[in-house]
């Protein structure tokens, strides 16, 4: 029997595969999916529409219900970890798994050690290490202590690891989720030079630059079905989230104006915070910030650099060790929650589903949690029910939230609604200065899009908006003003019209201003020495 051409190149094909939960959710419907040898093969979509349980069916996490997998050619049952290991397959996940107090040696030959009378052989290892990466062009020392390394050489050394393990095809699922852009720039020149000796990558992505300037071809999936496929090359980004929404999306358009320099009081203003962990160590840093109103101020930098820290001190969960910060000449730090409410100010928390909502509770719950103590909700200590009814669906219809009424669980709607609800609860209040905290993580692009026109909306009707992101692109779109903050401490302050490049330089320690702080009189870190 003859193969077809087409299927030769194929280092994997999925044949109408489909997966079924116990509970009836219909994860994968159908899919078909064909990746070439030595390819980047994107695949896209809205959270929910099913690239994960695609990622997990090829690494042995889980067996189809129905359908085919094929690996170059050939029916492969992938029903553990270790089988998908040993057919080639290497999954890079998007949270790192690496062992902090380990070498890049020892992480990189855990489970599949050298060894000389029982014990590691250190010396084979750090040879086999370095070995594969200087091959593969992955160069990272193999004695360093992965704890030192930064995030972007941390996913070296697991993409090592799937090398090490004979990997011919590597599974990426958002791996640049937490990287700087010279970092990306870095990953995707080494995926490059991978693809160049025939391995074959597929990427789970939810940036559509990298989609169009990174793949060679994509694949897009919405409910679980596959909606659409091409050569990157043969569409723009307009057509690109058309093909994944499903409807075409109308530009943000948004006009910067920076009140720096121009005399203008600070609406909110913060200065000296700072904050220690319990173990003495500096967790803020003399951070210094002003916000005028009808701007928004993005805090750009990799994750884990204090930027949590920063919302809770700012929004009144966690009282600064120093310094203090003012709403509209108001001390709103250290007084509680519920006083900084009081005094105009509005929050989106990092983590929705454990700081925003009570997911067990209905959306008419959890629309009134910020002012269930105020009339017309409650009187004399007593829940109004018509009122916050009333108050849900109002929310429910300014937001587009989609669910079946106020009284459904919050926990059950998708997160671009649920994050719909959270938003809408804070900005009822007419606040006059919100923190924002990744207000569009997990959320589908439809939804994001919303999301960030409300923000815009918000700081044109007069109010001040910290945004806090960590993603770049939405710093960059939305920011009037931009400060960068790593290890605690604010380390460049920036026009909105700043570019990745200039940013990045400045997130990952590479470039700082001495003394930099992101006040309504400060230089820009381009006018100063840095």
């Amino acid at each position: 029997m003859m193969m077809n051409p087409e299927h030769e190149t194929l280092r994997v094909e999925l044949r109408a595969v489909s997966k079924r939960y116990p509970n009836g959710t219909l994860a994968s419907d159908g899919v078909n999916l064909q990746v070439r040898r030595g390819e980047i093969h994107a695949l896209v979509g809205e959270n929910g529409a099913g690239k994960s349980t695609v990622m997990k069916m090829l690494y042995g996490l889980e067996q189809p219900s129905d359908g085919s997998i094929l690996l170059d050619g050939e029916v492969r049952q992938l029903r553990t970890p270790a089988e998908a290991i040993a057919a080639g397959i290497g999954l890079v996940p998007q949270h790192l798994q690496l062992l902090p107090s380990f070498t890049v040696a020892q992480n990189v030959v855990l489970g599949s050690e050298p060894s000389r009378f029982g014990l590691l052989d250190q010396r084979a290892a750090i040879e086999r290490v370095r070995a594969v990466s200087r091959r593969f062009g992955l160069e990272v020392d193999p004695r360093a202590l992965v704890a030192g390394l930064s995030l972007g050489e941390q996913q070296r050394v697991e993409i090592l690891k799937t090398l090490y393990r004979g990997a011919s095809l590597i599974l990426l699922d958002e791996p640049t989720a937490v990287l700087t852009p010279s970092e990306a720039q870095a990953l995707f020149t080494a995926l490059r030079a991978l693809t160049a000796q025939g391995l074959t990558v597929l990427l789970i992505t939810h940036k559509l630059s990298e989609v169009l300037d990174v793949s060679d071809r994509f694949t897009v999936l919405r409910g679980g079905r596959v909606t659409g496929h091409d050569e990157a090359r043969a569409v723009d980004a307009a057509r690109l989230t058309e093909m994944i929404v499903g409807r075409a999306l109308a530009p943000l358009q948004v006009e910067h104006s920076s009140k720096r320099g121009l005399g203008l009081p600070a609406l909110f203003s913060a200065r000296g915070i700072g904050l220690r962990r319990p173990d003495g160590r500096a967790q803020l840093n003399d951070i210094s910030i002003e916000i005028a109103a009808g701007e928004i101020l993005g805090i750009a930098g990799v994750e884990g650099n204090g930027q949590g820290a920063l919302a809770d001190v700012l929004g009144g969960l966690r009282a600064p060790d120093h310094g203090r910060a003012l709403l509209d000449g108001q001390v709103v730090t250290g007084a509680g929650v519920r006083a900084a409410r009081a005094a105009g100010l509005a929050a989106i928390p990092e983590d929705r589903l454990h700081n925003g909502v009570a997911a067990d509770m209905s959306i008419a719950d959890n629309a009134i949690a910020g002012a269930y103590h105020r009339q017309p909700l409650s009187r004399l200590g007593w829940l109004n029910a018509g009122a916050t009814q009333d108050m849900a669906r109002r929310l429910m219809a300014r937001y587009g939230v989609a669910a079946r009424g106020p009284e459904q669980a919050i926990g059950a709607l998708s997160g671009g609604n649920m994050q719909k609800i959270v938003l809408g609860r804070e900005l009822d209040g007419a606040p006059r200065f919100l923190i924002a905290s990744q207000p569009t993580r997990g959320v589908d692009l439809g939804a994001a899009q919303a999301l960030r026109r409300y923000l815009v909306e918000l700081r044109d009707s007069g109010a001040a908006v910290l945004l806090i992101s960590s993603d770049l692109d939405e710093v960059l779109e939305l920011s009037d003003r931009i400060a960068v903050l790593s290890q605690g401490e604010i380390v460049g302050h920036f026009n909105g019209g700043a570019s990745a490049a200039e940013l990045g330089a400045y997130m990952t320690g590479a470039r700082r201003q001495a003394g930099a702080a992101a006040l309504l009189d400060s230089p820009f870190s381009g006018e100063v020495a840095a």
